[in-house]
């Protein structure tokens, strides 16, 4: 299911294309439009900009679409900053996770979030739940049940605490080899209580007692990847 788009128009400067000849040569060169680096930064965001952006048209984000041969879901729960947003966008997209479903949070076309994801938000559907955050939460345990209706494990991630109340397993210990939906927190609250009490298999990283929890973004690297690590070694 994962797609992308050509962009529909390639602003650069002749300094960038002095130094990116091999790389420009792989572009379609009726996109490229050579501008000079007052009007690049006029346009976009960047404080200090490569000397190259793109545009991108809407319908070049893929449209969730559920399909059956799916079997890796990542949902994220209100997660509010922008880089941790990208980077789990990049992160998903490594791992082979099919979609994203986003429970609010920092929205995947904001500008900081398009940049922390290298480009990853325009090859992953998503699928992103709006209104209060009663509504929100609703409807992304509405969508949940109906993943685990189909045969998928739903595991809701913690901080490895040996005083709290909730048994979960090490991530290794979970077979990763099933559609799985794997939930990920906000970053101050962790994952809704609604949607802890619905799906109560949960999955931990071990670590230090020093260190109470560990950034989101870090968190999802060893989880998502672990799937693929599952996959390499079953077939070698």
């Amino acid at each position: 299911m994962k797609s992308g788009k050509n962009p529909s128009k390639i602003l650069v400067t002749e300094k960038w294309l002095g130094k990116n000849q091999n790389l420009s040569k792989k572009f379609n060169q009726s996109l490229i439009n050579i501008v000079s680096e007052e009007v690049l930064a006029s346009a976009i965001s960047t404080i200090n900009p490569d000397g190259i952006a793109a545009l991108v048209e809407i319908s070049a984000i893929p449209n969730y679409q559920f399909n059956r041969k799916d079997d890796f879901v990542l949902v994220l729960d209100r997660i509010q900053d922008p880089g941790n947003m990208g980077n789990l966008f990049r992160t998903a997209l490594a791992a082979g996770v099919d979609s994203i479903f986003l429970a609010g949070g920092a929205h995947p076309l904001n500008q900081k979030v398009l940049r922390a994801s290298s480009g990853a938000v325009f090859h992953l559907p998503f699928l992103r739940f709006e209104g209060t955050e009663e509504e929100i939460i609703n409807s992304l345990l509405k969508s949940l049940f109906e993943l685990s209706n189909v045969g998928f494990n739903v595991f809701s991630t913690s901080s490895h605490n040996k005083n709290s109340k909730k048994s979960s397993k090490p991530y290794w210990e979970i077979d990763w080899n099933k559609p799985t939906a794997l939930i990920l927190g906000n970053e101050g609250k962790g994952i809704h209580k609604k949607i802890q009490e619905a799906f109560n298999e949960t999955i931990s990283i071990p670590h230090s007692e020093l260190v109470e929890s560990l950034n989101v973004a870090c968190v999802a690297v060893p989880l998502l990847l672990e799937r693929k690590r599952v996959a390499y070694t079953s077939n070698t």
